[in-house]
């Protein structure tokens, strides 16, 4: 600007010599004047940057403690950067406000205030934030809500500040225009060059204060977007709580150190407290199943703080939240369900007792009226009593499928896992709906079967089950005359049986849910078939217990074939004795080669014929076939031991009464173990084989023969059951009735029986507990569980057979107690060739 003036001093002393008093002053007036200005400008500029730096003082300030918020809501650690950029942006902001005012000690006192109350503001952001990492959000909000007021007072401040700062400028501007019109009217006429400089530094002025102006608008329209954007944050918080809230089911926040960070107020409810109060308890002290940070599913047990339980169904995820693991967990109490299962199996338990028990008498005295057990019957009275047998049936087979498929549901439904021959399954079904197909007037045949047998694993009577199933629904829906196609075949390792009707087809529109329960293909089956539409769900449940896989396909020709498969097992070397051999034959269960030849050489020598199992499972297979006189058994075997061999045996209707000779470097201690188990084992002989004591043993258990008729205990509480069991079995066999367990105890001390018969449902308790005195009879008399319940698993082993009442037929039943009665009078007295 000097050189500028001294300039035009030196043009003016060139061009007007006549002038040089009047530019001299002129140049000395525009030297103070732009001296003058120099310094209002300065001031002005001053003021202006002292008001910008508030304006960005305020925003930084305004946007950290927005951020912060936003951080407590979101969790967001971007939120909490932006909070902390922007508070060490509003305290330099405030410090360059101090020292740029230093020169007036009352805008140094307010800038003092102001600042005071921003730190504490600051502060309070940085607690919040610290609260926030640490998962403390109740601690967080708690620390929003009391910095509250901290906003307001600096606002105020801060705003005094600039309303004296705005004075200032006001007034400093009022200068610069008052010298500016001074000047003009001094050196109006002087020159235009000063006009126009003016006109230049009045036109620099007015558009810095316009962009003042326009900055000033920019950051209230950003600070009214921030005070918008914290209130829907704060909505959003707000409804996020509620929806937690509103939930039925107890929902927690774990952190990844194990500790509850947010419970609903469900979960208040569920533990008994305030849910405020489990924020920031160990979850495993609620859910031990969530120790150590395992993700558990289904059910677990949940503790009060009280000390009690209840169970729960639980739902767990995972998500991340400022770089560490956080984990949902959902709860569902179960008390209910639980109670209403329990409910629902009394129910069930009362209903098998209840129905099972008359239909038993039912359907027992009608088949043996109908076979003749009360004369002949006139030829009206005959047709009337067929129809009632009839129906009994189907009341009988509607009980048992609707009691089926509560077990299936419930997965109380237990299978056996014995060897079978799936081509003799088949046979052995078709033979035992042959009279079924009669009635229909339909043939069943077996058109396919292999030459080798399919050794599969299973249930027979419940792969019988979905056999009679097939066949009755083939012999319903096939018309007279015609014949219903069974086959037996390989397919790959899968033993596949199908069975084909003839009749009209399944409606496309009913293939996709013939298996479901209750399924029709037409309400009009239900009146002109009959059945209630469970048999195939219940059939499809079965076969995939196997591990097979149950369908239907149409039939080339019409009709349908419904079909199953099950998995094939290896195949195991039999021996088969020689037609016309009619020696008798021993089973040796011994792994040791030189021993096993051993024993047969003496055996053989007294006339045997000698069969060899190396092991356990082996020998079960071999004696299942019923062509045995007698076994021996080494307790010391591979895989399943000796003892457990033979309580399998016991356990199974078909080798319970097979002699046992034990032979074993152990024999001692396994009769110790089996103690009062050990039924029929003739002796016990340990190594080195004394060859004469085999002989003996041998020989006692060659000896057969039967004399006299059997007595049964029948331990029963219906009057009308026992009536009928005793005219299936009367050719044969006295019956002597118990009707309660006090009465069967005081029964079996007077004397004992060939046979006892039980019904587990008595009057004073079950009739299980029975076993304990029969097993501790020497010999044990064979046991016949004759219930309305199911048979189970966990007593199988104790007895001989298991019937259920409903689901047996009087043949059946009489086939059953022969066999145990003729079992154990021939091992009382010698030992029968068993299972023929």
């Amino acid at each position: 600007m000097e050189r500028f003036l001294g300039s035009v001093r030196s043009i003016v002393l060139l061009a007007i010599l006549g002038f040089l008093l009047f530019f001299g002053t002129a140049g000395w007036l525009g030297k103070q004047f732009l001296a003058d200005n120099a310094r209002t400008q300065a001031l002005v500029d001053h003021t202006n940057l002292v008001i910008n730096t508030i304006y960005e003082a305020r925003l930084n300030l305004s946007r950290s403690q927005s951020s912060t918020r936003g951080f407590v809501i979101t969790g967001n650690p971007r939120d909490a950067a932006l909070a902390e950029d922007s508070a060490r942006l509003a305290t330099d902001g405030l410090l360059d406000l101090r020292w740029l005012v230093s020169d007036n000690l009352t805008q140094v006192r307010r800038f003092d205030d102001a600042t005071a109350i921003s730190e504490e503001i600051l502060v309070a952001n940085d607690r919040i934030i610290a609260a926030v990492r640490r998962g403390d959000l109740d601690g967080a909000r708690a620390l929003v809500r009391e910095t509250a007021d901290q906003g307001p007072a600096f606002r105020a401040k801060i705003e005094e500040a600039e309303a004296a700062e705005e004075a200032l400028l006001a007034q400093r501007q009022e200068a610069t225009e008052a010298t500016l019109r001074r000047i003009i009217w001094l050196l109006g006429g002087v020159a235009a060059l000063a006009a126009l400089c003016g006109l230049l530094a009045a036109w620099a002025m007015s558009r810095q204060v316009r962009t003042d102006q326009q900055r000033y608008r920019e950051l209230e329209r950003a600070k009214l977007e921030s005070d918008a954007a914290t209130r829907a944050l704060a909505e959003s918080q707000a409804q996020l709580q509620a929806v937690l809230d509103s939930a039925r089911d107890p929902i927690l926040v774990v952190g990844q150190d194990g500790v509850v960070e947010l419970a609903n107020r469900a979960c208040g409810e569920a533990f008994g407290v305030v849910a405020g109060e489990l924020v920031g308890t160990d979850i495993s002290a609620l859910v031990p199943a969530l120790a150590g940070g395992a993700q558990p599913a289904g059910e677990v047990t949940v503790t009060r703080r009280d000390g009690s339980f209840f169970p729960a169904e639980i739902s767990t995820g995972v998500f991340e939240r400022d770089g560490r693991t956080v984990s949902v967990c959902i709860l569902r109490d179960m008390t209910e369900r639980h109670r209403l299962d329990q409910l629902k199996n009394e129910f069930v338990s009362t209903v098998s007792h209840e129905l099972r028990t008359p239909l038993t008498s039912i359907r027992g005295s009608l088949g043996l009226i109908a076979a003749g057990a009360a004369g002949a019957l006139p030829d009206k009275a005959k047709s009337l009593l067929e129809i009632a047998h009839k129906n009994s049936e189907r009341l009988v087979g509607l009980v048992n499928d609707i009691l089926d498929i509560e077990k299936i549901e419930s997965g109380r439904m237990e299978f056996r896992h014995d060897r079978l021959d799936a081509a003799a399954l088949v046979e052995q079904a078709v033979e035992a709906n042959q009279a079924y197909a009669v009635q229909h007037e339909v043939e069943y045949r077996i058109t396919t079967r292999p030459d080798l047998p399919l050794p599969v694993q299973g249930d027979a009577d419940r792969m019988i089950q979905v056999l009679t199933n097939l066949l009755s629904n083939a012999a319903k829906f096939s018309p007279a005359g015609s014949m219903v196609e069974v086959a037996v075949e390989t397919v790959g390792r899968q033993a596949r049986i199908s069975v084909r009707d003839r009749g009209a087809g399944i409606p496309e529109e009913f293939r996709s849910r013939i298996f479901q329960r209750f399924a029709q293909a037409d309400a009009s089956d239900v009146r002109r078939k009959g059945g209630t539409g469970l048999g195939l769900s219940i059939a499809k449940a079965i076969v995939e217990r196997h591990g097979g896989r149950i369908g239907f396909e149409p039939a080339e020709g019409g009709g349908t074939r419904f079909w199953f498969t099950l998995p094939l097992l290896a195949e195991t070397a039999e021996t088969v004795a020689m037609p016309g051999d009619a020696r008798r034959q021993v089973l040796i269960c011994e792994d040791d080669p030189d021993v096993a030849t051993l024993l047969g050489l003496m055996i053989e020598q007294d006339g045997w014929r000698v069969d060899i199992a190396r092991d356990a499972e082996t020998a079960l297979e071999k004696a299942r076939t019923g062509q045995y006189d007698a076994m021996t058994v080494d307790l010391l075997l591979p895989g399943m031991d000796g003892i457990t061999l033979i309580r399998q045996l016991r356990a199974d209707p078909a080798t319970a009464a097979l002699p046992i000779v034990v032979v074993s470097a152990t024999a001692q201690d396994g009769k110790r173990e089996l103690n009062g188990d050990a039924v029929n084992i003739v002796d016990w002989l340990d190594k080195p084989i004394e060859q004469l004591r085999l002989r003996a043993a041998l020989r006692q258990a060659g000896l057969r023969s039967r004399n006299g008729r059997a007595c049964i205990l029948h331990v029963e509480d219906d009057d009308d059951v026992i009536e009928v069991v005793g005219a299936i079995v009367r050719d044969e066999a006295d019956i002597v009735p118990a009707r309660s367990l006090q009465e069967g105890r005081e029964k079996l001390a007077q004397r004992r029986f060939d046979l006892v018969i039980i019904d587990v449902g008595l009057p004073d308790g079950s009739g299980l507990d029975l076993l304990e005195t029969i097993n501790a009879r020497t010999p044990r008399e064979p046991v016949l569980i004759f219930s309305a319940q199911d048979s189970s698993a966990s007593y199988a082993s104790a007895v001989s057979a298991s019937l259920v009442k409903s689901r047996t037929d009087n043949e059946q039943l009489h086939q059953t107690i022969s066999a145990l009665i003729n079992g154990l009078i021939q091992n009382k007295q010698g030992g029968p060739r068993h299972g023929r």
